[in-house]
């Protein structure tokens, strides 16, 4: 099996990463053509949210619900003391992106399961068909396998890439799979580290250049450039049902959509791939750890 890409936005509505290409975000034109050359690639899915600067501004203003995309957004994360207004959210992002439907709704912070208010309100939204699917995005091995074991949740957004294969290690996509939940697989390029040079990720994130190394070194062994080698695992992977992907540019988006026909010729690098890296600190793994200016 080959998990499909799903579009993220963040970079389009905020500066989001550690190795943006342009050293920008995209202007409104360049946005309106990436999304162009995803339609026409064929991709139908689009992650967003509320926190994402005006990401579901920009979708809303180029007609991607009208165009056939296929949208998730999410819940704005609770500020301590705040009365939530899930219902009000929710009916906000529809107006921002001009939909009238969403085909994910997600939590994102697993503690909100917990918060029967929120919890009822995102069955409710979920029964008057403003959501086809509840779902929740996690940080952490825990929250994942909690988050699978929770029958109201459909759709659970993972943070996974080469260097971070601990819910391999906790048996995750299993669990995932035999409850029937759909796995959604972020960072594949643990937000650009995995493509700056093994000396720039050190500077970065200390400690992680050598693991960037190791893993360059291991792709380029079998002819895959680092970008290439660092999505092809993800695609590869039997668990994961979409990979969530971020661009730049209309051209880092074609380079990507014909990664999928590259699958089957990366099955022995991904073998190699898969277990050589454990035990690395979540200091390196966890991007909301790095102490570096996004």
């Amino acid at each position: 099996m080959t998990a499909k890409l799903c579009l993220g936005t963040v970079q389009f509505g905020m500066r989001y990463g550690i190795h943006n290409t342009l050293g920008r975000q995209p202007t409104e034109e360049e946005v309106f053509g990436i999304l162009d050359a995803a339609l026409d690639a064929g991709i139908c899915m689009f992650d967003t949210a509320s926190a994402y600067g005006t990401s579901e501004e920009l979708l809303g203003r180029y007609g991607l619900a009208a165009r056939g995309g296929q949208i998730i957004s999410k819940l704005h994360p609770a500020v301590e003391g705040e009365r939530r207004d899930v219902q009000g959210e929710i009916r906000r992002s529809l107006v921002r992106l001009a939909a009238s439907r969403l085909y994910c709704y997600m939590l994102h912070r697993v503690e909100d399961l917990d918060d029967a208010s929120v919890m009822d309100a995102m069955e409710d939204a979920k029964a008057r068909g403003w959501t086809d699917k509840i779902g929740v995005s996690i940080y952490s091995p825990e929250d994942a396998m909690r988050a699978a074991e929770d029958s109201r949740i459909d759709v659970i957004q993972v943070p996974y890439n080469v260097l971070d294969q601990r819910l391999d290690d906790c048996g995750f996509f299993e669990y995932a799979k035999e409850n029937g939940k759909e796995v959604f697989a972020r960072s594949s390029f643990l937000q650009g580290l995995l493509l700056m040079s093994p000396a720039d990720a050190e500077e970065k994130v200390p400690r992680s250049g050598a693991y960037v190394e190791h893993f360059q070194s291991m792709a380029a062994e079998d002819g895959f450039l680092p970008r290439e080698a660092a999505m092809l695992y993800a695609l590869c992977h039997a668990g994961i049902s979409y990979v969530v992907f971020g661009v730049d540019t209309s051209a880092q988006l074609r380079e990507n959509t014909s990664l999928l026909s590259r699958c089957r010729t990366f099955l022995a690098t991904y073998k190699k791939l898969h277990g050589a890296f454990r035990d690395i600190d979540v200091n390196i793994l966890e991007p909301q750890r790095w102490k570096v200016s996004l």
